[in-house]
Order: structure tokens, then sequence, then C-alpha cells
């Protein structure tokens, strides 16, 4: 794969096509108007782990399916264009996609597009920014779905 500033974590032993969650992330970016070199990690991981992160820093005690940090902080150089981390339980993800009668991959991708839009600033706290959201999602798995 070559060399980007997005990187893509499989700490599991789940098939993740990563060439197509990067050129999903890709697409995001560009289409969110975001510099290219825009640094961001994509971390597949499971219950245990996204347990821990969700109960330290959400004070949620179980795990969900992903959670997204925005590490952008006035501190570092303006240069830099740090998005942040979205983690994704792939174990959640399984459960999920069988629930919705998906493939495992097209539900992964369904939560990267979801932990990116968070880390833009999308958030689903009413109606209308939950059918904004969802909007956005659908466009960006529609992208990924010719790709197959």
């Amino acid at each position: 794969m070559e060399e980007s500033n997005q990187q893509i974590i499989n700490e599991t032993d789940a098939e993740i096509d990563q060439r197509r969650i990067q050129k999903l992330v890709t697409y995001i970016i560009e289409s969110e108007r975001l510099t290219p070199d825009t640094i961001l990690n994509i971390v597949f991981t499971d219950n245990t782990y996204i347990h821990e992160l969700n109960k330290r820093f959400l004070d949620r005690d179980r795990p969900t399916d992903v959670l997204s940090f925005n590490l952008h902080t006035e501190y570092l150089p303006s240069e830099l264009q740090i998005l942040g981390d979205v983690y994704i339980s792939v174990e959640k993800a399984l459960e999920q996609a069988e629930d919705l009668k998906v493939k495992l991959q097209d539900e992964l991708e369904r939560l990267v597009a979801h932990g990116i839009l968070h880390l833009i600033g999308y958030e689903h706290n009413d109606p209308k920014q939950q059918e904004k959201m969802e909007a956005l999602t659908e466009k960006y798995l529609a992208f990924s779905q010719r790709g197959k």
C-alpha cells in the first residue's frame, strides 16, 4: 500500500479489505475538503479494548461499535492537519452485520464513515443532525459499494 497519513491498523485476526477502507477514507477526506495529508488512524480492535477506552474516556462501562477521538488541539503546529483516531470493535461490527444481514466489510465501512464524520464535527444529537449524518454516511457507502 502506498505511503499515506491515514493509517489503518488491524489488531484482530479478521480479514479486512484495507484497500477498500483506504479508498473510502480518501474519498471522505476529499469530499469533506480536508487536505490530503490529514493525519488519521483507523484502528480495528476487539470488544475488550474498546470497552476499556469507552470506560476510561466516556465513563461508559460497556463495549461499543465505534469511538472517535479528535486529536487536533491549539497546542499543535497549525500546519499539522491532525484529525484523530477512530477505534472500531470488529466483534461488535460482526454482531451488527449479522443483525442487519450485511457483510462484515460493509458494516466496518459504515462504522469508518460514521467515526470520521464525528471527527470532522458531525453529530447526531437531534433528528435533523441524525438525518444529515445518515445521509452523508449513505453517500460514502454508495461510493464504497461501487468499488467492490
